[in-house]
């Protein structure tokens, strides 16, 4: 009886890790953008350089005629100047396909997990006697 707990607490545990993990998940649109359109988005944006580093950056914003791009440090934001000479894509977050994509990776376990304590005998957390 005791051990029928721990595999169970065990299951739980592991789902809600990777309900977790999950909470993150960003989707990016497959088409690139340029960097005036990812400043007036003002949402999460990928740029690849010419090196092939990949960089993400919060939001781009433009000031003094330089684009920046906005990440957080330590609680604090911080702006990386942009040349777009270096620049070789620009990709921007696909917002609903995010909230898509996070609602089915939640919501998909949950849905399997309660299905099979309705059709597993045993599964359930009431045991019959």
């Amino acid at each position: 009886m005791r051990k029928n707990h721990k595999k169970r607490f065990k299951s739980i545990t592991i789902l809600l890790a990777l309900l977790v993990l999950f909470q993150g998940c960003v989707v990016y649109h497959k088409t690139p953008t340029t960097l005036e359109q990812a400043r007036q988005e003002h949402i999460k944006t990928k740029i690849t350089n010419t090196d092939n580093e990949t960089m993400t950056y919060k939001y781009i914003t433009y000031e003094e005629g330089t684009f920046y791009g906005v990440t957080t440090r330590y609680g604090k934001e911080v702006k990386k100047p942009l040349n777009d000479e270096d620049i070789v894509r620009i990709i921007t977050k696909n917002k609903s396909a995010s909230t898509w994509v996070t609602v089915t990776v939640i919501a998909g376990p949950i849905i399997a997990l309660i299905i099979a304590m309705i059709a597993v005998p045993g599964f359930g957390l009431a045991s019959a006697p």
